[in-house]
Parts: C-alpha cells; structure tokens; sequence
C-alpha cells in the first residue's frame, strides 16, 4: 500500500489511468492521495470518488497556507465529512522552505489537528526542521485526545532517533519513503531498522523522491514496491513479511477495514 502519493499534481495529468493500473500490477492494493490545500483535497476526494483503491485526505500543508480565504477552515470542515477521506493532511510545519511564519504555520496546524480531533480523523503531518516545535505542539494534541482517537503518521520521515521513539510514544506511525534507497541515507536507514513493527508504514511521496533507481525522475505509487523490498533489506524480512505488516498498519491507521473491498483495491 501506499500511503501517501500526490495524485492531484499536474505530473500525473492525462495520466492518471496508466498510473493506477501500473500500480495495479505491482501489486498496490490502495493509495492514499494527499491534499495540500483546498483545491487539491477537493480534486482528492473526486479522485477517490472515481478509482477503486484510491482514498483522500484534505488538509493544508505549511507551504500552501499562505492567502487563504476567510472561511478556508469551514471549507475544509466540509471536505473532511466526505465519502472516502481517511485523514485530515498534508498538515504540520516546514522551517526550511521559510514560505510563511513560523508563528502562522503554527496556528495552522493547531486549527487543523483541533479539526481532525472534531471529525474523528488521524493526522498526516509533515515535518521539516521542526522537530521542537512539532512535538511540543503534538504532544498538546495528544493530550486531549480520548485514547481511542486515532494519532497520524509521521510522513516522509527523515529525523533521528529521537524523534521517532517520542512519535511512536506519542501513537504515531513512522512512514518511510524513497530515500532510504539512496546511498547516503544512512542515518534514515538506521531509524527504519528501530522502528517498532506495529508503527511502521511506506510510501512513494508521488510524484517526488522517486526511489533508486529511479532516482531523478517522476516517482509513481508502483514505486512503493522498491522502497519495500529495501526496508526487508534493512530489517532482514522477507518481503511478504514487511507488505504484510505495512498495509495491516495503514488499514488500521486509516480505518480501511470500514471500506469496501472494492475501494482497497482487492
């Protein structure tokens, strides 16, 4: 399964069908396609409308969050009610592209995880030179949480030890994508080792980061399997195995097992 691919981006345009059924044959059972703001997770949620296997989640990502309407958190309200949304994402903060204040990402996302605490929905955070303040601001969030609420993802992940061991205390998952193929990702390599079985997840990030070796060019959702057959590399699983596990973990995450079985893909 993959978590998380961006199948609304302009990339995948007059392509959407090959892609899908490309996906198909490498045996992809579902995709979660990820809204980065208003437009996009209205454009997710037709997508997943119209595909078997396709799920959405809306939300505003930091780098988009710049110029919204007045009434963008009502829009979203609405769009998160939707048939077929799984999650309120991409949400969370990004200190390296410095598009918006860090004190306006910070509002944002605290308006978007007190949605997702409102509609009974996990999260799907992004993070980039943030870690103190991401935490500081999930932990917040997890405290008024009733226990049954599901957390979110750590999506894309990329930080140390730490950072992983305080999500996972936290409920969340840990979801790695292309770069642990890369030949310098050591550090993410050792922390996809770590990660507790029941806490971990795989993606592609669509059309980004495509995995080695495809490295350069447009990624896509069949590309999964690759990044799956190296985390059976670095945990000396077998493939079946890390599959498996993955997709049980994004059933539960995402609340699949209350879908139809034509909507996951099988």
């Amino acid at each position: 399964m993959d978590t998380h691919a961006h199948l609304t981006v302009p990339e995948f345009a007059g392509e959407l069908p090959e892609v899908l059924w490309r996906a198909a044959q490498a045996n992809v059972e579902a995709i979660v396609c990820v809204g980065v703001d208003i437009p996009s997770s209205r454009e997710a949620i037709e997508i997943a409308r119209r595909y078997p296997g396709v799920v959405a989640t809306v939300g505003v990502h930091p780098n988009e969050s710049a110029g919204l309407a007045p009434c963008w958190l009502e829009e979203l309200r609405e769009l998160s009610r939707s048939a077929g949304v799984v999650a309120v994402g991409e949400i969370g903060l990004d200190y390296y592209r410095q598009r918006t204040g860090h004190q306006h990402q910070q509002e944002l996302f605290r308006a978007q995880l007190e949605l997702a605490r409102e509609v009974g929905l996990p999260v799907v955070v992004h993070n980039r030179e943030a870690d103190g303040d991401l935490t500081g601001i999930l932990r917040e969030w997890v405290s008024d949480l009733p226990a049954a609420h599901p957390r979110g993802v750590l999506h894309c992940f990329s930080g140390d030890f730490t950072l992983m061991q305080e999500g996972c205390a936290l409920g969340f998952y840990i979801s790695f994508a292309g770069p642990i193929t890369y030949r310098n990702a050591w550090r993410s390599v050792q922390v996809a080792a770590a990660v507790p079985a029941d806490r971990l997840l795989l993606e592609t990030d669509s059309p980004y980061l495509a995995p080695h070796p495809h490295r350069g060019r447009r990624n896509e959702p069949a590309f999964v399997r690759l990044v799956a057959e190296r985390m059976a590399e670095i945990r000396g699983e077998t493939l079946d195995r890390v599959a498996e596990t993955t997709s049980r973990n994004a059933a539960t995450l995402f609340g699949l097992e209350a879908f139809p079985a034509s909507q996951q893909g099988r």
